[in-house]
């Protein structure tokens, strides 16, 4: 996907090169007490982690891209964002993480929107779910300023309680 029309995030798909990027993200703190452990903690997990992106656009056209920046130190994958077919949800659902070094500067923000455009567009989605913890603030916010309505709770087992939110064209 090309750049934004900020020119500060590009989006790509997960390649073979993105293993210690994907180990990185899924072990961050955050991604831990917000999303959950996906059990990706060594290179094969990694690896299916990717292979299941690669699945994802293959078999419904959408899947989760890399975030990348040039304007932060150090390495320029900053993150992940774009959909993921629950097969409980009727719509596509978005999904996002950031490493630390992505944080706090506006990329979520932008991500999302490109993404939410992207979806739009391409794959002419009326309606976007995200499904977040309530005591996640920030992407709470971020889900509320983007126009995403908080429409109820999402209840599962063995998981704590998330609010879903939709996001309609």
């Amino acid at each position: 996907m090309s750049n934004n029309e900020l020119g500060r995030i590009r989006f790509r798909q997960l390649t073979r090169h993105d293993i210690d990027f994907i180990l990185a993200i899924t072990s961050d703190a955050d991604w831990l007490r917000y999303i959950g452990d996906r059990g990706v903690n060594d290179t094969a997990g990694a690896k299916q982690y990717i292979n299941a992106s690669g699945k994802s656009f293959d078999n419904s056209g959408y899947g989760l891209w890399v975030v990348e920046a040039d304007q932060v130190a150090g390495d320029s994958r900053i993150g992940l964002c774009g959909f993921i077919q629950r097969s409980f949800l009727s719509c596509p659902d978005l999904g996002y993480a950031f490493l630390p070094h992505g944080r706090g500067q506006g990329f979520a923000a932008e991500a999302v929107q490109l993404a939410l455009r992207w979806a739009h567009q391409k794959i002419s989605c009326e309606r976007i779910s995200a499904i977040c913890r309530p005591d996640n603030l920030p992407s709470v916010r971020l889900l509320e300023r983007v126009g995403f309505n908080r429409i109820g709770k999402l209840y599962q087992p063995d998981l704590p309680v998330h609010e879903l939110y939709l996001h309609t064209k």
